[in-house]
């Protein structure tokens, strides 16, 4: 389950949530949702799409910064 992690610390307004694995449901479904939203804009002619972005965080020592995908214990979900 996606769940907000320190909104207000936060100096971009591209976050969405956390989650623990690539295949949240949430995850999922907002990368639908943006999917759909890139065909109406390309229909309409609109040359901007927006795209869903992971960054991992944790990691072996406990990091809270950017770590390899495959280190990673939890993403940040950003959409851009």
């Amino acid at each position: 389950m996606a769940h907000l992690k320190n909104w207000d610390k936060r100096k971009t307004l591209a976050y969405r949530f956390t989650v623990a694995t690539k295949k949240d449901l949430d995850l999922l479904e907002l990368k639908r949702l943006v999917r759909a939203n890139n065909r109406k804009a390309k229909e309409w002619g609109h040359y901007t799409t927006q795209r869903v972005r992971l960054m991992a965080r944790g990691g072996e020592r406990g990091r809270n910064y950017s770590t390899p995908h495959a280190n990673a214990t939890h993403f940040d979900v950003y959409v851009h």
